[in-house]
């Protein structure tokens, strides 16, 4: 009976938040010409689709596509990371390139490098929460629970309404052992989920 109570106060706070990111016009565009731009057994256009649903709010689309990058080419791993290191250079304000940057880094086992990058998109963008919340997922995939709970957090302190961040600071908890803050950000997760965010 506790945990009910509990539960729905957790609803009652969270629900009294009022902003959630909204997928724009501009990024509905970007994922229409990034789908018409998508090639049957090309790994870039597949890459590329992927980080855009990343920053989306698309994410299992997003991973899907990941997965089918690794099967078409598994150079791309070292190719995809050199190719966005060297539009990254030649455009180092463009926060979009940075994200691909960081996601191929991260695709090619390179979590540190990848970590970096993405601190680099909230340079440029600092209220950019799905940099936060990567961040927080590679802290987290790297043993360095706090961390990840750290950059969720700052993520969420941006926009309290995302399942996504909400669903990491759930793992995160459950990784340090805090069963009812895992319980609580998870349920918190499907029922923003459930209202479509």
């Amino acid at each position: 009976m506790k945990k009910i109570i509990a539960f729905f106060i957790v609803l009652l706070l969270v629900s009294s938040q009022a902003f959630a990111w909204k997928i724009t016009k501009e990024l509905e565009q970007e994922i229409k010409q990034k789908k018409q731009a998508l090639k049957e057994n090309d790994p870039i256009s597949h890459f590329d689709l992927a980080i855009t649903y990343a920053y989306s709010n698309k994410i299992e689309e997003g991973w899907g596509l990941l997965k089918k990058v690794d099967t078409m080419d598994p150079e791309f791993k070292t190719q995809g990371w050199q190719l966005y290191t060297k539009k990254a250079t030649e455009q180092p304000s463009d926060w979009k390139l940075r994200f691909r940057l960081g996601f191929a880094l991260y695709f090619a086992g390179k979590k540190e490098a990848a970590i970096k990058e993405l601190k680099n998109v909230l340079v440029i963008d600092p209220y950019n929460i799905w940099a936060y919340g990567y961040i927080g997922l590679i802290y987290g995939e790297m043993g360095q629970t706090d961390n990840a709970i750290k950059y969720i957090k700052d993520g969420l302190a941006i926009d309290q309404l995302v399942a996504a961040l909400h669903l990491l600071l759930s793992q995160a908890y459950y990784k340090k052992g805090d069963s009812w803050g895992g319980f609580a950000e998870a349920a918190n997760a499907v029922r923003l989920r459930a209202l479509g965010y």
